[in-house]
């Protein structure tokens, strides 16, 4: 099994990963082989020739998934790589993301339940929102409306 130097192990963290794997809800390293990154829960099973990176990916149901559906619908993942760069992603059920209701475009990078979360939501929210012409003729207008609704000081460039 191959590990990459360092630096290059930090750069390739989850680019071009397997997403069919994390939609199945997969935890564990990134393995490459057959020209992709695939998630493996352990590493050492890689097959001969692999490289394996020390970033990890850990998947589970989104907060926004809609009651009753746990496991079945949206996922939230972790990715976790070799230097100090952790990012979460979410999925919100179809049509909600702009919904004011929803707050994952304001807290949704944060761990439900977390000091951070909480400390974040007690506190006053601002945004800088970075869209293209395309992006912003389409759903501009939903945009700044979500923000202003949520109370969340906003600039859209």
């Amino acid at each position: 099994i191959k590990t990459r130097s360092k630096e290059l192990r930090s750069n390739l963290c989850g680019q071009g990963s397997d997403r069919s794997s994390m939609a199945t809800g997969a935890n564990g390293n990134l393995v490459r082989y057959d020209d992709t990154w695939h998630i493996m829960d352990d590493a050492n099973k890689a097959q001969a020739g692999s490289e394996v990176s020390l970033c990890r990916i850990d998947t589970r149901s989104s907060e926004y998934a809609p009651e009753g559906q746990p496991g079945a619908g949206p996922k939230a993942w972790w990715s976790k790589s070799w230097i100090p760069f952790n990012y979460r992603v979410v999925e919100v059920p179809s049509g909600d993301l702009l919904n004011p209701e929803c707050d994952a475009l304001v807290f949704g990078h944060l761990e439900p339940g977390s000091p951070e979360r909480s400390e974040a939501m007690a506190s006053p929210q601002r945004r800088l929102v970075v869209i293209d012409e395309k992006v912003h003729e389409l759903y501009g207008d939903r945009v700044r409306s979500y923000f202003t609704a949520r109370g969340v000081a906003h600039e859209l460039l």
